[in-house]
């Protein structure tokens, strides 16, 4: 961290291409902050307020940003490697592009959220709120999105191989194109789905909702 970033941050709310590795900035209010390409790596901005934040490019990469609330920011291109993003508020968030590999995000609200081509490998989305959210071509490849909320979700040609979707509401997702390839659906709800070019081989299914409305087991 540069203390002279730092204190740019404090005087404008601005710190684009900044270095503040490891800052504590947790409960800070850091609205409509610019942010662009800076080094937040390993910070600590849990319940920081991020709304409309601009963090383009911003390294984020093992960040504590439990419970922070980021609606309307964009985060395109950012990385969040292992960043800690549980309970965070991503409503309308931009992750286009982004790297979220291996993050928690359980029981974060990510409503309406962009996450087209996001790569979400290993992702911790238990409980998490995804309806309407764009994971057009998104890679979700392992991830754990048990008991997620996935309502209207964009999921068109996403990689979900190998997911755990148990107790997931998937009612009116589309999953046109999507590679389901030995996901776990035990009690998922798929009632309404149209499953025509989706790959659901070796695909679990335990009391699973299916598009019919009946159950069905397939293990």
């Amino acid at each position: 961290m540069k203390k002279e970033d730092l204190q740019r941050l404090k005087d404008t709310g601005n710190c684009p291409r900044g270095n503040l590795r490891g800052v504590d900035l947790g409960g800070a209010s850091l609205l409509e902050a610019v942010l662009r390409e800076t080094d937040l790596s390993q910070a600590n901005l849990r319940r920081t307020l991020l709304r409309r934040a601009i963090l383009v490019k911003a390294n984020l990469r093992e960040a504590n940003l439990q419970e922070a609330d980021l609606k309307g920011a964009d985060l395109e291109s950012a990385d969040l490697y292992r960043a800690d993003l549980f309970k965070a508020i991503l409503e309308d968030v931009d992750l286009q592009d982004a790297n979220l590999d291996q993050p928690d995000l359980r029981k974060a609200i990510l409503i309406k959220a962009d996450l087209r081509g996001a790569n979400l490998f290993r992702a911790r989305m238990q409980g998490a709120n995804l309806s309407e959210a764009d994971c057009y071509r998104a890679d979700l490849e392992k991830s754990d999105l048990s008991d997620a909320n996935l309502y209207k979700a964009d999921l068109r040609e996403s990689n979900l191989h190998a997911v755990n979707l148990q107790g997931a509401n998937l009612m009116g997702a589309d999953l046109e194109g999507a590679n389901l390839f030995e996901a776990d659906l035990t009690e998922a709800n798929l009632e309404g789905l149209s499953l025509e070019r989706t790959n659901l081989e070796s695909a679990k299914f335990l009391k699973t909702i299916m598009p019919d409305g009946h159950s069905h087991t397939r293990q």
